[in-house]
């Protein structure tokens, strides 16, 4: 193939003028589409191609089948899951990484954007009041921003008791006992399970109602455990937004011989940076690891995800990278950032480059002014919601999300009409939100996220959700006459 610059200007071209026309469409757009995955691979699946085709017709027929199976999770009613929007200068940015295409574990392989991660890293640990100096890595996503934290606090645990993990393996290494409440999530044990700690190890700390973990009942098990121990703490709990009493947490650790404290902050940590919202975080800055997601709260596109650790040498040391071949010892040896040192990954794209543009754009009132935006909203909507009789909000709502359950009768008859109503509400389209269980019960979940929702969004979601309830409420009790007649 020639090398023949100038055809990448027409396929490009294409793309921009799609993708533009999809993201102005996001406002009107239904949600889900629901097509089935056969209607799918009918118009995208087939043989492979024998012969080149023009680029920017493949671009052209491409967006034209893939339309009908995209969920619009960049609008400004999706409130499923944990899933944000994308600011207008990261998302541009994020185009550049593409068309620079660096590769940036070394600085010696892309001088720019070793520096461009390293002033958005520094930037973002002030912006979260953490502290100064601590590194941060850019990931694909909070699972391996998890997955590198826990393998640096497993390194360091052992360490400390004389065992070198990088050279003895884990064959006859000491027990590391893991301490996590009733309510982590489920990348917390994938991560452990991936890196030789057993799900048997993990002790469970019962959470109070509002799904934070009770500090009392972890200074009990603290007590009873003996040897290296790893803590995990939450920063946004899925279900309830909650956020655990970290001051405490950080004292039942510091009292313990050898233990190590991570947070997970997929969602909840960005509330550091706000006035409003900051003392949810109290203590944050004492914990040993913390991983969070650009691509949730902070509005990056996919995929963003950073992990940070207080003490930079517990990191660089997990990561080995001064274990290199000799072709690269030269690149090691500058004195500049080397990425590889702070993430799992060796090539990879500059995620950090997107995170840079939004500091430089939003400057830290504009996202503050996000953070704040998101949390008000769904306090909102929240507030209207429990203003409706059978509609039960089941957390304080101290964040960007809450779960509620519909109806007044057992627990079975509650648990199907929420459902319901969810589903109804997805194959509408106009808002979604997604299933969840707060303690056993089957749940509505809302997460605000995008910096695209407003307040006439949430006002209309708002009854959007009423008049669903009600209709699935009459259905229910309809059915519930017609079996009792037939009795």
């Amino acid at each position: 193939m020639s090398h023949q610059f100038n055809q990448y200007k027409s396929p490009l071209q294409q793309s921009f003028k799609h993708a533009v026309s999809y993201i102005e469409s996001l406002p009107d757009r239904k949600i889900d589409h629901a097509p089935t995955s056969q209607e799918l691979r009918q118009t995208l699946a087939g043989p492979l191609p024998l012969h080149p085709s023009d680029p920017a017709a493949v671009i052209d027929e491409m967006v034209k089948n893939v339309d009908a199976g995209l969920i619009a999770s960049g609008g400004p009613r999706f409130f499923g899951y944990a899933i944000g929007g994308a600011f207008p200068a990261s998302l541009a940015a994020d185009w550049m990484v593409s068309a620079w295409d660096q590769n940036v574990p070394y600085f010696v392989s892309s001088p720019a954007m070793a520096v461009v991660e390293e002033t958005a890293a520094e930037w973002m640990v002030e912006l979260l009041g953490l502290t100064k100096g601590s590194a941060v890595g850019f990931t694909s996503g909070a699972q391996e921003a998890i997955y590198t934290s826990l393998i640096t606090a497993r390194n360091t645990l052992l360490q400390r008791e004389g065992w070198d993990v990088a050279a003895r393996g884990m064959y006859g290494a000491p027990r590391i006992q893991v301490v996590i409440s009733d309510q982590i999530h489920s990348t917390i044990k994938r991560a452990l399970s991936m890196i030789g700690i057993g799900l048997e190890d993990i002790v469970k700390v019962p959470t109070d109602d509002n799904l934070r973990l009770i500090p009392e009942a972890l200074e009990q098990v603290m007590k009873q455990i003996e040897g290296p121990t790893l803590v995990c703490a939450q920063a946004g709990c899925i279900d309830s937004g909650a956020f655990d009493p970290f001051d405490q947490i950080a004292d039942c650790v510091e009292a313990h011989s050898n233990a190590w404290l991570h947070v997970d902050g997929a969602i909840g940590l960005w509330a550091a940076a706000s006035d409003k919202q900051k003392h949810l975080l109290k203590g944050i800055e004492r914990v040993d690891s913390i991983d969070t997601d650009g691509h949730k709260w902070f509005n990056m596109p996919y995929d963003c995800g950073m992990v940070i650790v207080k003490d930079p040498n517990t990191i660089t040391t997990a990561m080995g990278g001064n274990n290199m071949g000799d072709y690269l010892n030269d690149a090691m040896d500058k004195p500049d950032r080397n990425a590889i040192n702070f993430g799992i990954s060796a090539s990879r794209r500059a995620r950090g480059v997107p995170v840079y543009a939004a500091f430089k754009s939003l400057g830290k009132a504009g996202i503050v002014a996000h953070l704040d935006n998101c949390s008000a909203l769904a306090k909102l909507m929240a507030e209207k919601l429990a203003a409706v009789e059978g509609v039960t909000i089941l957390n304080e709502v101290v964040s960007n999300r809450f779960s509620a359950q519909f109806g007044c009768g057992d627990e079975n008859y509650r648990n199907e009409l929420t459902a319901r109503v969810v589903h109804r509400l997805q194959s509408e389209g106009y808002l979604y939100p997604s299933t969840s269980g707060y303690k056993g019960l089957k749940t509505m979940l809302i997460s605000i996220l995008s910096c695209h929702t407003n307040e006439e969004d949430v006002i209309t979601s708002t009854q959007k959700i009423i008049e669903a309830y009600h209709y699935e409420l009459a259905l229910m009790e309809n059915e519930k006459d017609q079996v009792e007649c037939i009795k």
